[in-house]
């Protein structure tokens, strides 16, 4: 996956894109509960810069 700034932007990229696809098939019952946890951590990591820009932080 073509990235400008970090391979971990990929990585995560790629654990998120992996649960979503999986739980819009249908098959969210597969995706072991350490990815969910993993893939939401990564949500949050992705999240907090929008956040911060919006609140004027940073």
């Amino acid at each position: 996956m073509p990235s400008d700034t970090s391979i971990a932007t990929g990585i995560g990229a790629g654990f998120v894109t992996f649960v979503l696809i999986k739980a819009v098939r249908g098959k969210a019952r597969e995706v072991h509960p350490l990815m969910w946890t993993v893939a939401g951590l990564f949500v949050i990591y992705f999240a907090l810069g929008p956040i911060k820009a919006l609140l004027g932080l940073g």
